[in-house]
């Protein structure tokens, strides 16, 4: 199945709602400087990007919807399932390290020799050994704290 979609269009939508996005977690993520000088702050650059991230989607809306310059283009799902596929492990790999580093970069590491069509045994064991290696240099030698 083939879906077609206008770039500029998509392109600007998308960026309108992540500058929309970083603008409502800024608040959250980056704390107030009370010695803030001329009104500059730590938040100063983080909304500036967000603003011109949100003003560059209008501009490409605009381009679509007003001056009619945009492209259609097409892709087709059966191709581009494996990258959606790899996208949900990335993002069960970020709810998982919550949890435990361990578990959560093992799963990645399976799961990318999984997607890359990897069969040898010893590439999962040398995934297994520097995961386990990373994990007790980080906690026990650093004294990193990891989940």
């Amino acid at each position: 199945m083939k879906v077609k979609y206008r770039s500029n269009l998509i392109a600007g939508i998308v960026s309108v709602i992540l500058g929309i996005i970083c603008m409502v977690i800024i608040p959250r993520q980056i704390g107030e400087e009370y010695s803030a000088t001329y009104g500059i702050t730590s938040k100063t650059v983080p909304y500036a990007v967000a603003i011109l991230w949100v003003v560059c989607g209008v501009v490409l809306m605009f381009q679509s919807l007003i001056l009619k310059r945009d492209e259609v283009k097409s892709f087709e799902v059966a191709k581009e399932a494996k990258a959606l596929g790899y996208m949900a492990v990335l993002l069960i790999y970020a709810v998982l390290f919550t949890r435990s580093f361990l578990a959560s970069t093992i799963f990645l590491g399976v799961a990318t020799l999984m997607f890359t069509g990897s069969r040898k045994k010893t590439f999962y064991l040398i995934i297994l050994g520097v995961v386990v290696i990373l994990y007790l240099l980080f906690s026990k030698v650093l004294h990193v704290q990891l989940p």
